[in-house]
Parts: structure tokens; C-alpha cells; sequence
């Protein structure tokens, strides 16, 4: 079967190398995967520069309730630990806690447009490995996501 370059696939133009980028008008081609038991959104738009940007959020953790838990201090460590965790993440990480006391990531990855899917793959791949130990740090600390939150 035979392409005439470029063609529109999806919320893709496929060109003749065949390398993708979002088509116009928007909404912005989005996806979700999960990286160790939480959901990742992941948006392909064009940045203001004419690049692409690949923007990513997830809920972290969220900081449970000391009512009915024995130990009064899962929640000021809690805490102590996402007030550290926004002053250690890599620059251009956003974390936020939010009214529910869940503590969200945001991320954006400046990528050149086109891009092959091979080459989208491996940013995701670069961010899942850069986030792995933030996520170890809170699962090992006890701050996780609660059940809803992973649905």
C-alpha cells in the first residue's frame, strides 16, 4: 500500500520521512499511560517557538488523614517531604498540592517538530526513568495514591 506524503493520520500529518506532528486545529493529540500505579496524561501540542511540547501530569501521592491512624506524625512528615521534593525536582517539574491533599506533577518537554514516534517514545521513556526515584521516595515514605486515584 502506497502514501502519498504527507497525510493526515489521526490527530497526526504524516510526512514522507515519516515523522509526525499534531494537525491544526486543535484539541492536541493526548494519551495516558501508567508508570508504577499512577496515571500519566501526556499532551503533543506546538509550542509558541514553533517546536512542539510535550506536556505531562500525574497525581503523585495524596497525604492521608491522621484521623483514626495511630501515628501523628505520617502527616507533618508527609508534608516536610513534598515541601523537599519542590526544591529537588529537575527544573521545569511543577508540584502542586492540591485542595484534596493530593500532590500533582506537571512537566513539559520541549521537542522538535516532526518527530518520528520512535522519538516520542524515547522523551517519555527519558521522563519515566528521570521520575523513578521521586516515586520510590514516596512509596517508601508511605505516600501513595489512594485507589480512586489510580482507576
Amino acid at each position: 500500500m502506497q502514501f502519498n506524503a504527507p497525510f493526515k493520520l489521526g490527530p497526526f500529518t504524516v510526512d514522507a520521512t515519516g515523522q509526525i506532528a499534531p494537525t491544526e486545529p486543535l484539541p492536541a493529540p493526548a494519551f495516558v499511560f501508567r508508570q508504577s500505579g499512577r496515571l500519566v496524561h501526556a499532551v503533543l501540542d506546538r509550542a509558541d517557538s514553533g517546536g512542539g511540547r510535550l506536556a505531562l501530569q500525574l497525581i503523585l501521592a495524596r497525604v492521608h488523614s491522621t484521623a483514626g491512624s495511630p501515628d501523628e506524625t505520617v502527616r507533618p512528615r508527609s508534608f516536610a517531604l513534598i515541601h523537599w521534593l519542590m526544591k529537588a525536582l529537575p527544573a521545569g517539574w511543577r508540584l502542586g498540592l492540591l485542595a484534596d491533599h493530593r500532590v500533582s506533577l506537571e512537566a513539559d518537554r520541549c521537542i522538535g517538530l516532526p518527530i518520528t514516534a520512535a522519538a516520542l517514545l524515547t522523551e517519555i521513556t527519558c521522563f519515566v526513568l528521570e521520575l523513578a526515584p521521586y516515586l520510590e521516595l514516596l512509596d517508601s515514605s508511605g505516600l501513595t495514591v489512594s485507589e480512586r486515584a489510580v482507576a
